[in-house]
């Protein structure tokens, strides 16, 4: 896992906002992800959405308003979502388990 590209990482990242946005009962909208700046332009945003919609990661909505496109995480993306908290999970007890063995030799 700690391996993984940064355009995984930053994936990743996204998903995992949009996700707790969601679970928040807060609308995310592309225009409030790109305000926030730490996910790219709205160049990059919008290729990585559209990427991340094609692999069922994220639905992608029209608001209301119109204008207004909003995101929340799909079926695949709560499976990626599941399985970094299990490979995260297994590498801490890894580390664990390693710090044991350093102690006790």
């Amino acid at each position: 896992y700690a391996e993984q590209s940064t355009e995984s990482a930053e994936v990743d990242a996204l998903l995992a906002h949009i996700f707790e946005q969601n679970e928040a009962r807060v609308p995310v909208c592309i225009t409030d992800l790109v305000r926030a700046d730490r996910f790219g332009t709205l160049p990059t945003l919008s290729k990585r959405l559209q990427d991340m919609e094609k692999r069922g990661l994220i639905k992608v909505t029209t608001g209301a308003d119109r204008r207004t496109r909003l995101v929340e995480v799909a079926r695949g993306g709560l499976e990626v979502l599941e399985n970094r908290a299990k490979l995260l999970a297994e590498a801490a007890a890894a580390e664990e388990r390693q710090r044991k063995s350093a102690k006790a030799a």
